[in-house]
């Protein structure tokens, strides 16, 4: 079967974002003074070019731990996986700043989470927070009529990949803590996070990691994926319908949708990859991120790697 990778960024016009009174729109650019930048409005995109030269199909042995199988609903044991890369750039104006988890769960540290402001899920086996609609990893037939979901579940926004379009130069990175709830059970106590993206930074989830890769071999129980033609489709942070467990917290107009996170373009938000999954991928994989052995799960956490 021909290998086919041509990488479809998402059009549309740009449409104004709710905005709150001390987030006001910038119109000059950002500053590279090496501090914290929210003077202004983020704006997040999915590098699609990424997206295009990572992707690739490994029958592969998982090795993960029980936690990322467990939040994936995959059984142990080898599989026809199909890994890739997701980069996704802050191009605005101003940093993407969430700041500590812990306070978004447990604003009042009484270590009860039914104050959450919805922002996050506390799961208890990683001992990590899930940061809600973050992304979504969809892929899709070739007419789109049917998809399946990535095993990928918790995110942690940080500045991984510097992504300079401005010749100011590269800024040193200001986001590098994921925060972790504590355990008393296990005498464990809170670890501060500090998450967000800098202007012209990147949060990057290299295909190595748990959990980074559509199953195609219906052991998560989705739908078989068989041989053909397919399109990986990821959107950062993506619209959704509020609920009393996840309000709104900014709305788009144009759309009537909600969004966890402020932008001054929402319409940007997605990228698309048109690719082919292959009879037999082969020892080393099959597709433009093939060509050596596939690697065992790496952690996502802080020191996590942007290649």
């Amino acid at each position: 079967m021909r290998q086919t990778f041509i990488p479809i960024l998402a059009a549309g016009l740009s449409i104004a974002a709710c905005m709150s009174a001390d987030r006001p729109l910038a119109t000059s650019g950002p500053r590279f003074d090496h501090t914290q930048d929210l003077e202004g409005t983020p704006d997040l995109i999915v590098d699609s070019k990424a997206l295009a030269t990572s992707w690739v199909v490994y029958d592969q042995e998982l090795k993960e731990s029980f936690c990322t199988l467990q939040e994936g609903g995959v059984p142990a044991g080898k599989h026809r996986v199909l890994r890739f890369t997701v980069t996704t750039p802050n191009i605005g104006t101003a940093d993407v700043y969430v700041g500590d988890p812990n306070r978004h769960w447990d604003p009042n540290g009484d270590g009860d989470g039914s104050d959450s402001d919805g922002l996050f899920e506390n799961n208890a086996c990683h001992r990590h927070y899930h940061f809600r609609n973050y992304a979504t990893y969809s892929l899709l037939s070739a007419d789109r009529s049917q998809s399946w979901i990535s095993a990928k579940r918790g995110f942690c926004m940080l500045d991984i990949t510097p992504y300079n379009v401005n010749d100011g130069g590269i800024k040193p990175w200001y986001y590098r803590a994921c925060g972790r709830p504590a355990r008393p059970d296990l005498g464990l106590p809170e670890v501060p996070g500090n998450q967000g993206i800098s202007v012209y930074y990147a949060d990057t989830y290299v295909k190595w990691l748990g959990g980074q890769y559509f199953v195609l071999d219906g052991a998560d129980g989705q739908a078989v994926i068989p041989p053909g033609d397919y399109i990986i489709r990821i959107e950062v942070n993506p619209g959704y319908v509020a609920s009393r467990e996840n309000p709104c917290r900014f709305l788009d107009p144009a759309t009537g949708l909600c969004h966890a996170l402020l932008e001054s373009n929402y319409a940007n938000n997605v990228g698309e990859v048109a690719i082919s999954i292959p009879d037999h991928p082969g020892k080393k994989g099959w597709g433009p991120g093939g060509g050596q052995d596939p690697v065992d799960e790496i952690v996502d956490d802080e020191n996590r790697p942007d290649k």
